[in-house]
């Protein structure tokens, strides 16, 4: 993912060159849509059958094209980019259970980022740690979908009557999903 966004960089400042590798990062990720319901190990084989084959390609023509371009340029910064990296930009392809990228992840703590400045005014420290929980909370919430109002609304009374170390282990978001997802019979 962050591989790609430099060559679309240099690609929408008009060098047709990053359009090679956007074209490869878009077969490697049209491999991984065709593997995303796949149990790990065929993700692997995918990988390494389909998707190995076109990075090795795309790292290639990134050496022949290296010496070649001046490195303050924005495909020179791309190709820098793909080389110093080469070794964690592969790793999804050895090991089925690796997302190719860390994009939700990302995405999840674009929101804590964004409203940083605001959190300098959370009245005080404790005030941020409480806030810091909570948005934790949702965030885990979101990612294992489930509804936050819902598991809070069901929680936090829980909490606030007492509960022994034991239970909180089970008022964790996952164990609380897992909890409700059984069958009623079950229970």
């Amino acid at each position: 993912m962050h591989a790609r966004r430099y060559f679309v960089k240099a690609l929408e400042a008009g060098d047709a060159r990053a359009s090679v590798a956007i074209a490869a990062f878009r077969a490697i990720y049209d491999v991984e849509d065709a593997a995303r319901s796949a149990p790990p190990d065929a993700r692997r084989e995918q990988r390494q059958r389909r998707s190995k084959p076109v990075y090795d390609e795309l790292i290639a023509w990134g050496h022949a094209h290296r010496p070649l371009e001046p490195p303050s340029s924005l495909l020179g910064a791309a190709l820098r980019y793909l080389d110093n990296h080469h070794v964690a930009l592969t790793r999804f392809l050895d090991d089925g259970r690796l997302p190719i990228d860390n994009g939700i992840v990302e995405r999840l703590h674009r929101r804590p980022a964004v409203g940083r400045r605001n959190y300098l005014f959370a009245g005080s420290h404790a005030g941020a740690e409480r806030a810091a929980i909570a948005y934790s909370l949702c965030a885990t919430c979101n990612l294992l979908d489930i509804n936050p109002v819902k598991y809070l609304s069901d929680v936090l009374p829980r909490l606030a009557r007492g509960v022994t170390p034991a239970e909180i282990e089970l008022l964790m978001p996952a164990a609380w999903k897992a909890a409700r997802e059984q069958p009623a019979a079950v229970r």
